[in-house]
């Protein structure tokens, strides 16, 4: 061919010559060289070799050495299965275009994600998981009430028989010379059963409680307190309030303090009464409360109550102003209510104490 040079290397050494093809002159011999040593390049121009150029084969050299090779980070293809030299190519010149691209390649051993369950079955578990966490939940809750303290039945004493302190007198009422007398203040413990914003609210609740064998009075207003026990301690009031929730109440345990009251126009016996039966109040109430959490009154209790019981009954009610006598009225009451339960075990006769001590205790509110 003409006009084209050729770089030829023979032996590690480039010669470049025309590839012009013409014929040798047979007198012309090439000079000696020696065994194994380089070719001289220094042929003369008529006597080179000839070498047949593909030009096709030249333009794609040249193009592979100005080709900017971008090796994916992930493993080629096995170019063996394609179909021939242009699918590879093709491949490449892909590669080049989206070249800048990021292209993460899949962790090894990468499991395909899985498809989310359908909504039903979500539904279905979630109501699944709300039944059993609100299980464990109410579970949980019954085990810390039960633990901090389970209600006593009034009907079986848990403890034996114990000497009652009864003998503590409250302070008596005050006397004036005009006829008038004031109640000191004075704390107690009761089982509340509600408090309401109306009058129809709390005598609902009444009936309510008596329908169902439970004392109950109301006092106050706004708001409207019905109380159905009496006592002298909270925790006492805690016990008997077992008896209430198994029928479905909710009563409360709590602490009150009732304020000093002042009454005028009282007779004689009217002040003597209000000393008197102060004292056999607060051991009424004593222990009534203690009877209904199961335990028993000894003799020197008994006898100290009766003595009290005698002094309020030795007034006689022609002396006494309506208000007095009906409070006198109710202490007898309760008392004769707990002897009739000493006799007979009878908690019902309690239960009937405890309905006129709420009276009494309406009295001094």
């Amino acid at each position: 061919m003409d006009n084209h040079h050729v770089k030829v290397k023979i032996n590690g050494k480039e010669t470049y010559g025309k590839g012009k093809k013409r014929k040798r002159n047979a007198k012309e011999k090439l000079p000696p060289q020696p065994n194994n040593g380089p070719i001289k390049d220094d042929f003369p121009e008529d006597d080179l070799p000839i070498i047949i150029v593909d030009e096709s084969a030249a333009a794609a050299e040249k193009k592979e050495e100005e080709f900017e090779w971008v090796l994916p980070k992930e493993p080629l293809k096995d170019t063996s299965k394609s179909s021939g030299d242009n699918s590879y190519i093709e491949d490449l010149r892909q590669l080049n275009k989206d070249k800048g691209t990021k292209v993460r390649p899949a962790p090894f051993g990468k499991k395909k994600k899985l498809a989310p369950p359908s909504f039903s079955k979500q539904l279905l578990v979630s109501i699944g998981m709300a039944i059993g966490i609100g299980t464990c939940l109410g579970f949980l809750i019954l085990g810390v009430m039960n633990m901090s303290g389970t209600p006593v039945n009034p009907e079986v004493p848990t403890t034996a028989p114990v000497a009652i302190d009864t003998t503590e007198a409250p302070e008596t009422p005050a006397v004036s010379g005009d006829g008038s007398a004031t109640i000191s203040a004075q704390t107690l413990s009761v089982l509340q059963a509600g408090a309401f914003s109306t009058a129809e609210g709390a005598n609902a609740e009444i009936d309510r409680l008596r329908a169902a064998g439970f004392p109950a009075v109301a006092v106050s207003s706004d708001p409207t307190f019905v109380f159905m026990a009496v006592g002298q301690n909270v925790e006492g009031m805690k016990q008997i309030a077992g008896g209430a929730q198994a029928k479905g109440f909710d009563p409360y345990a709590k602490e009150i303090s009732l304020s000093e009251k002042t009454m005028n126009s009282l007779s004689e016996q009217d002040v003597q009464l209000l000393q008197e039966g102060q004292v056999l109040y607060k051991q009424l109430t004593v222990a009534t409360a203690l009877l209904l959490q199961g335990t028993s009154l000894d003799a020197a209790a008994s006898e100290t109550l009766g003595a009290s019981f005698d002094k309020v009954a030795a007034i006689q009610d022609s002396e006494l102003t309506d208000s007095i006598k009906e409070w006198k009225a109710s202490l007898s009451g309760a008392y004769e209510n707990i002897r009739s339960h000493q006799s007979s075990n009878n908690t019902e006769a309690l239960w009937d104490a405890q309905q006129k001590l709420l009276d009494a205790t309406k009295f001094l509110y």
